[in-house]
């Protein structure tokens, strides 16, 4: 019998005994496997088999006392099977909004795989339907051309750890640009997808939004061999809520910002890295001169810079250059 058999057996005659299995008793059923030769050899081949189905989450333990009916192996089965999945309606309700949502969007490039847990959360769970006046919803622009394509090619090369050459506009310089960059993660925020990589031309991690990128050629050499490995402390979370204004283009200048209490709310999940200077002002350090511009114009008058001047005086020549 080889190892596997042995494994899946030894869990099926555990399961199957309505008391604890003495070790005579195993050696009696594996007579092949554990009653030959050594007993001492025989005792470590079953402390490793048992040792590996403990990792693989068996709980397989030893029972002994006056509790029990006699000393011996068991396996707990209240470990063993997890408990049944349960939403509440709210719960259910905003599953199934946040699902179609995403599956609204034909570009997102884990369909199948979404399609698949979602079909397995419902097979195993009562899932209230969301009532028809909720709805959320993924913008529709920038659906369209190429890039949608590259999401596909980028998360082909993600799961394969294979280098990508990109194509790319760069707004700082105006310039496009040849990077080689091994992808870390993808990011789909506000409905456009960015790419987190080690840049090789920058020798660091650097942000590549999608849009931008002309070109994506996959590696395909050694297609069975990654080409790098993603480092065990880097994570995804600190770029999740990664701001336009926070993106490392240019050296830091601090900027303080007045903010008008009503849009405080909506405003406060934006401002995570920034300091606090007061109910409704922020010092903010920014890396990205444009894309803090663009923030501060779409909030009209609702927000006001009041240091530097640099920054004032950038604000207002974007300004006279738009009107």
């Amino acid at each position: 019998m080889n190892r596997t058999e042995r494994l899946l057996d030894l869990i099926a005659y555990l399961l199957n005994s309505s008391e604890p299995v003495s070790w005579r008793e195993i050696k009696n059923h594996f007579p092949e496997d554990y009653a030959r030769g050594i007993e001492e050899s025989n005792q470590r081949k079953f402390e490793r088999d048992k040792a590996e189905l403990i990792t693989l989450g068996i709980p397989i333990d030893y029972k002994s006392g006056p509790e029990v009916s006699k000393d011996g192996y068991a396996i707990r089965e209240d470990k063993l099977f997890l408990r049944e999945i349960e939403f509440n309606p709210a719960e259910s309700s905003l599953l199934m909004l946040s699902a179609d949502a995403v599956r609204e969007n034909l570009n997102f490039p884990y369909q199948p795989q979404l399609k698949s847990a979602l079909y397995k959360i419902i097979s195993v769970s009562q899932v209230t339907p969301p009532p028809p006046e909720m709805k959320i919803s993924f913008p529709k622009g920038g659906a369209t051309g190429k890039w949608p394509n590259l999401v596909h090619q980028i998360r082909e090369a993600l799961e394969r750890k294979k280098s990508i050459e990109i194509e790319y506009y760069a707004f700082s310089t105006r310039e496009t640009t040849r990077r080689k960059v091994n992808p870390y993660g993808l990011i789909l925020r506000r409905g456009h997808w960015t790419l987190v990589g080690w840049d090789h031309l920058r020798q660091g991690l650097r942000c590549f939004v999608l849009s931008r990128m002309s070109e994506v050629i996959v590696n395909r050499r050694r297609p069975g061999s990654p080409d790098y490995a993603i480092p065990s402390d880097f994570s995804l979370k600190p770029y999740q809520n990664q701001q336009p204004w926070e993106l490392a283009i240019h050296e830091p200048v601090r900027v303080s910002v007045e903010i008008s209490e009503h849009r405080l709310p909506e405003l406060l999940p934006q401002l995570t890295r920034a300091v606090p200077r007061g109910e409704n002002r922020f010092d903010i350090d920014v890396t990205h001169r444009s894309g803090f511009v663009s923030w501060i114009l779409e909030l009209k008058t609702d927000a006001r810079v009041l240091a530097p001047a640099e920054m004032r005086n950038k604000i207002s020549r974007t300004l006279r250059n738009l009107l």
